[in-house]
C-alpha cells in the first residue's frame, strides 16, 4: 500500500510540474534519459528551476547532469536538484562531485478520505479565486506567507492557471481581510495541495490547517481518493494534525549559501 501512494505520489508531482510549466510564461520542462529539467525564469526560486533525477541510476551520464546544470545556471537562475529517497545515490554522488553539496530532505505526505482530520475551524470564508483581481490577492498573501518578493511571484497566479483543467486557487478571508492561500491540481485520481501559505502576522491562528483541510475535501469531491503533497518544515507539523502520513522522502541537493556555478 505504501509504496503504491508513493509512486502514485511521485506520479502526481510530475504530471503536476508537466502542466504547470505549459501554463506559466517562458517556463518549460523537458524529459531526458533519466531526469527532467525545469526552469522557469519568472519564478526565480530553486523549486522551480533545476533538475529531477528520475533514474535509473545508469541512464544518468554525469555529463548530461552537468549539461543539465549548465542550462540552468546560464540563465542566471538558482539551480536544485531532487531525488527520490536514496533511488539514484551515484547520481547524488556526481551532484556533489558537482558543487551541489547542500542538502534538505522533504517529506512526501498523503491522506485517504477516511484519515482526514477535521480541524476546529476558525471563521474564515474560503473562496476559489478565477478572476485577475481575486488572483492578485492570491498572490500577495502567497508572497507574504513564502516571505519573498511579490513581482518573483505572480507568474504562478494568473488567471490562465487559476482557470486550468484540474487547478484551483483558493483564498480564505477572516473578518474580510484575506489570510491563506493554496493551490490545488486534480489528476490521476489524486490531489495535490501547493503552496500553503498564511503571512507572518497571521500565523498561529488555525488559518493554514483549515484552508489545507478545505482544499483536501474539495479535492476528495471531485473523486479523487488520495491526497498528497510535499512538506516543508514549518508545514509538516500541520499535516501530520490533519492526517497525511509521510510515504515517501525526496532529497534536494543546492550549491552552498552565497555559492554560484
Amino acid at each position: 500500500m505504501q509504496h503504491d501512494e508513493a509512486d502514485r505520489l511521485d506520479q502526481g508531482l510530475a504530471r503536476s510540474f508537466a502542466d504547470f510549466s505549459g501554463r506559466i510564461e517562458d517556463a518549460r520542462l523537458e524529459v531526458r534519459p533519466g531526469h527532467r529539467v525545469v526552469v522557469c525564469p519568472r519564478i526565480p526560486f530553486p523549486g522551480l528551476n533545476g533538475v529531477w533525477i528520475d533514474g535509473p541510476d545508469e541512464s544518468v551520464r554525469p555529463d548530461d547532469l552537468a549539461q543539465a546544470i549548465s542550462q540552468v545556471e546560464g540563465l542566471g537562475l538558482p539551480c536544485w536538484i531532487e531525488l527520490r529517497g536514496n533511488r539514484t545515490p551515484a547520481s547524488a554522488d556526481v551532484a556533489r562531485r558537482l558543487g551541489f553539496v547542500h542538502e534538505e530532505v522533504i517529506p512526501g505526505m498523503v491522506i485517504r478520505p477516511g484519515e482526514l482530520a477535521i480541524p476546529g475551524s476558525p471563521e474564515i470564508e474560503v473562496t476559489r479565486v478565477e478572476e485577475p483581481a481575486r488572483v492578485a490577492v492570491a498572490a500577495t498573501v502567497g508572497a507574504a506567507g513564502f516571505e519573498v518578493p511579490e513581482k518573483d511571484f505572480t507568474g504562478m497566479y494568473t488567471p490562465l492557471v487559476a482557470t486550468s483543467p484540474g487547478v484551483s486557487i483558493y483564498v480564505a478571508k477572516a473578518e474580510g481581510r484575506p489570510v491563506s492561500t493554496v493551490t490545488t491540481w486534480v489528476g490521476g485520481g489524486t490531489v495535490g495541495i501547493f503552496n500553503v501559505a498564511t503571512p507572518p502576522e497571521e500565523r498561529g491562528r488555525g488559518y493554514g490547517r483549515a484552508i489545507t483541510a478545505y482544499a483536501v475535501r474539495e479535492g476528495f469531491n471531485t473523486g479523487a481518493d488520495l491526497a498528497w503533497l510535499q512538506a516543508s518544515p514549518l508545514g509538516e507539523p500541520v499535516y501530520r494534525a490533519l492526517g497525511f502520513r509521510q510515504v515517501e522522502t525526496y532529497l534536494t541537493l543546492g550549491r552552498p549559501p552565497g555559492a554560484t556555478g
